[in-house]
């Protein structure tokens, strides 16, 4: 009678990506596939999942917090409802749009002829279902209004301050009906960013490493941690202790518990430190302590190495 063999634990796809991301870098990593993001995307985030019939959408990070109120948006029928933008695809629009305003110097960005093109740049597989919601999410992010409120200080004491904007002043959406068709496409889209918006992505981009975000595969909340890391140690001098009661303010909120919120924290703590070893990061029970680490990327790297 013949020995069975052991079986063999099969990877997650998501693991495997970022396992093989980094090997990839231990054999080089001197030359990063470098983007941008916005600030306020690495201080608060969008919901994970949709957030349903409320009426607005809030995080909080100390004191900056971050008010989303749904876009108005249309069914085939011409009946209204709204809608917010949520998971994993507008984080990748977003992090194409800053990249993209960063590297062109320009608050009108091209987005292509076709579906195709576009879900090429910002780094997503083609397919008629995932264009479909692509266009949905665009539609629901493009059309949100938001308010960032912080505080203040001045001569004249304490205050606070509030920002009200939109993402984009104008978009046009011109794709192809026929998925696999780059042709048919009559104009060419765009997005003009909001001048707010846009100022603050030229003004203080954050640098990010575009190949370790989609290593990071199908979790917003993974992108959010890597985001969030990448640019707290450019400023950190000394470690942060950081409430597990505060960190669900800023990433959880839909979770039923502390409890919950902190296991998924920590389950994708340890996918983005597949991808960012350097990241210098304890667990304890009641803090997440974040210590001086080694930039992702280098503050020094130069512009044309952009998408």
């Amino acid at each position: 009678m013949s020995a069975v063999e052991p079986s063999v634990p099969r990877i997650p796809r998501d693991r495997l990506k970022a396992l093989t991301f980094a090997a990839a870098q231990e054999q080089d990593d001197s030359n990063p596939l470098v983007g941008y993001s916005a600030r306020v995307w690495a201080q608060v985030s969008l919901p994970y999942r949709d957030p349903g019939d409320v009426p607005f959408w809030t995080r909080k990070n100390g004191d900056v917090e971050l008010t989303m109120r749904p876009a108005l948006l249309s069914n085939a029928d011409g009946t209204k409802y709204e809608g917010f933008a949520y998971g994993l695809l507008p984080r990748h629009a977003l992090t194409w749009i800053a990249t993209e305003a960063v590297r062109t110097q320009a608050p009108v960005l091209q987005l292509g002829s076709s579906m195709n093109t576009f879900m090429q740049k910002i780094g997503l597989a083609k397919g008629g279902r995932d264009a479909k919601r692509l266009t949905e999410q665009l539609q629901r992010l493009f059309g949100s209004q938001l308010f960032v409120r912080g505080l203040a200080m001045n001569e004249n004491g304490r205050g606070e301050v509030t920002k009200y904007f939109q993402i984009a002043d104008t978009v046009q959406l011109w794709f192809s009906k026929e998925v696999g068709d780059e042709n048919k496409g009559l104009w060419s889209s765009s997005v003009t960013l909001s001048e707010s918006f846009y100022r603050s992505i030229v003004d203080a981009p954050v640098p990010v490493h575009l190949e370790a975000m989609r290593a990071l595969g199908s979790s917003p909340m993974r992108l959010d941690i890597y985001l969030w890391a990448t640019y707290r140690v450019f400023t950190l001098t000394r470690p942060a202790k950081i409430r597990w009661t505060e960190l669900n303010d800023q990433f959880g909120g839909q979770y039923g518990s502390i409890r919950q919120f902190k296991a998924a924290f920590i389950k994708n703590l340890h996918e983005v430190r597949l991808v960012y070893p350097e990241l210098n990061v304890e667990v304890t029970p009641e803090f997440l302590v974040l210590r001086p680490s080694r930039p992702h990327i280098p503050p020094t790297k130069r512009r044309v190495e952009l998408l």
